[in-house]
């Protein structure tokens, strides 16, 4: 068997109820790769029966039962002081494999954990069940000692969480459960979990039916082990389970309290739900739709630790609501992680982020710790807050590099106003260009989700053109659309939150359709009584360019037509009436 490094240790752990010189044969099996053995046996076994187990364990502790069975799980990887932790039931053998792959995960310093196979022996020791829902089976069992990669949840079947980049290994671990124990005792054992983690399913069935009664499932693909796991399972099962009863060793006992003092799963009552949040900095106004980081102290006045990060259970996260005039305007806002492990008693200082309404004026607000999907704490703390004007100037054009360009030469000359580029794919076009981005109408207006070719498909182009344009007159009434498909209704929504229309890109290779799609985006924001300004050349009335035809000439005596791309951010500056910065546009 490879030893471990020098340089790397590892604890094997182990709960355990027995049969002590069974699990001890198994336990053994590490010796050669394990820098100690840490075990900890149920107190309810009898002390004159832990003797093999004392003969392999460099550490062994009895330990009072409690539901979950996973509860001490956390105290027990406490008493672990190698590097590296690896977990194992007290039903498992390890493959020859794995005690191979071991030594070179040890020497890894790229991961934080790693999961292993396990592969669930049946109906004898000689094949496994070799389909779902007994395989793919990963089990997360070798974690770095380190507590701030690691919580521990401690219900039934969840008993470890890490965070940090993961490996699986390919050497399995053998499940003896369903050889061990006769069918009655597993049918108890799956209504036991049942009760104590409800609702969970594999393979359209519930979870623990699925995996503990394979005799339901008599066509069940099964695949022979390897010889040398063979003769492993064997030197583990052919042990008497029980020794003759010898002279007890001196062990130490866990107390219940020095157990849960590890255990992350206590159940939240309302006395998890008691915080003080005090906002810290002096607030400035915010911009309508802005995102800001408000700087919160928050502490933990309940009984439960909060986790940081996403890692572990409860989900406690800040979040906040906005009111105006009284009114609730935003009910669930963003939700913020706690950056550390908050512990009952402490406190720690919290970067919120939380996005502005979107209509200018007075607000109050109000934050709050949430518990997802069970309730808000309701220990607010509330901040008056003026949500400033946001002017927003929507960019459409042909080709996207000069989209960007426009964004950025907007940033440089009206810096209060925020550019934000209609594409058709917005999140790739987001991702490429950097700025905010929307939809444009070409979906809308093309029907690209059913391109229709000829006359037919003109005519339709036509049709909901004239559906935007009309709906745009009603919203510029403040009255609601009629006519429009949910995909015109989201186009015409981003150019009703847009102040004014910059467009930009006259490539005669854009084609004629994609000429009326950018010519009645110029109509549907003039309907709405926004400026618009094109950049392309003074006088274009027919052949390719970004604006052609009829409503090229409709759309172009609506607008203001710039040969330069600086000049026409700046007239639309001084007619929204924002500051426009002189000099620069040479972007």
């Amino acid at each position: 068997m490879p030893a471990a490094s020098a340089s790397v240790s590892i604890s094997v752990c182990c709960l355990t109820r027995g049969p002590t010189a069974r699990v001890a044969a198994q336990l053994a099996l590490f010796r050669g790769l394990a820098s100690e053995i840490v075990v900890a046996v149920d107190d309810s076994v009898e002390p004159e029966l832990v003797g093999p187990l004392a003969d392999v364990a460099d550490v062994l502790v009895r330990y009072p039962y409690a539901e979950p069975v996973d509860r001490p799980v956390g105290w027990l990887h406490s008493l672990c002081s190698a590097e590296w932790i690896f977990w194992i039931d007290d039903d498992e053998i390890p493959s020859t494999q794995l005690l191979a792959e071991l030594p070179s995960l040890l020497a890894e310093r790229e991961v934080t954990h790693a999961f292993v196979a396990r592969r669930w022996l049946f109906p004898d020791r000689t094949c496994f069940l070799d389909e779902p829902p007994w395989r793919p089976d990963y089990q997360l069992r070798v974690v770095h000692n380190d507590r701030r990669v690691l919580w521990f949840p401690g219900v039934t079947h969840w008993p470890i969480e890490a965070v940090g980049p993961r490996r699986y290994l390919e050497g399995p671990i053998y499940h003896t459960d369903l050889l061990l124990n006769p069918l009655e005792a597993r049918e108890r054992k799956v209504r036991r979990y049942e009760l104590l983690r409800p609702g969970q399913r594999l393979t359209g069935r519930p979870m623990n039916d699925a995996l503990y009664l394979p005799e339901e499932r008599p066509a069940a693909v099964t695949a022979e082990l390897p010889a040398d796991d063979r003769l492993l399972i064997d030197s583990v099962l052919d042990v008497e389970s029980w020794p003759e009863p010898a002279a007890a060793p001196e062990l130490r006992s866990a107390t219940r309290e020095e157990i849960d003092l590890h255990w992350r799963g206590v159940p939240v009552d309302d006395s998890a739900y008691r915080a003080r949040l005090e906002v810290v900095e002096r607030l400035a106004p915010m911009v309508a739709g802005e995102n800001r980081s408000l700087d919160v102290r928050v502490a933990n006045l309940g009984t439960q630790h909060w986790p940081w990060g996403t890692l572990g259970r409860p989900e406690f996260r800040l979040s906040y609501r906005w009111y105006a005039n009284g009114e609730l305007v935003v009910g669930d806002g963003l939700r913020t992680s706690f950056p550390e492990p908050v512990a009952p008693g402490a406190s720690c200082l919290v970067p919120i982020d939380v996005v502005a309404p979107e209509r200018p004026g007075r607000h109050t607000l109000e934050l709050d710790l949430v518990h997802e999907r069970v309730r808000w704490f309701g220990c607010p703390t509330r901040v008056e807050m003026e949500i400033e004007p946001c002017v927003r100037i929507a960019i459409v054009g042909a080709d996207e590099a000069l989209l960007g360009a426009a964004a950025a030469t907007m940033a440089e000359l009206l810096p209060t106003v925020e550019p934000v580029v209609l594409a058709p794919d917005p999140g790739a076009a987001a991702e490429r260009i950097g700025y905010p981005t929307a939809a444009s109408g070409r979906s809308y207006l093309l029907a690209t989700d059913r391109p229709e070719g000829g006359l037919r498909g003109r005519l339709g182009i036509v049709a909901r053109t004239g559906s935007l344009l009309a709906d745009a007159r009603r919203a510029r009434r403040r009255r609601s659309p009629r006519w429009l498909s949910p995909a015109g209704l989201a186009f015409l929504e981003e150019l009703v939150r847009a102040d004014g229309l910059l467009v930009v890109g006259d490539d005669p290779s854009a084609g004629e359709r994609e000429s009326w799609q950018h010519a009645a985006t110029c109509l549907a924001a003039a309907a709405l009584g926004r400026p618009v300004a094109i950049v392309g050349p003074p006088d274009r009335r027919s052949g390719g360019g970004v604006l052609t035809g009829v409503p090229t000439r409709l759309a172009r005596a609506r607008a203001t037509v710039h040969g330069d791309l600086a000049a026409a951010v700046r007239q639309l500056g001084h007619t929204l009436g924002v500051p426009v910065r002189m000099g620069g546009g040479g972007t």
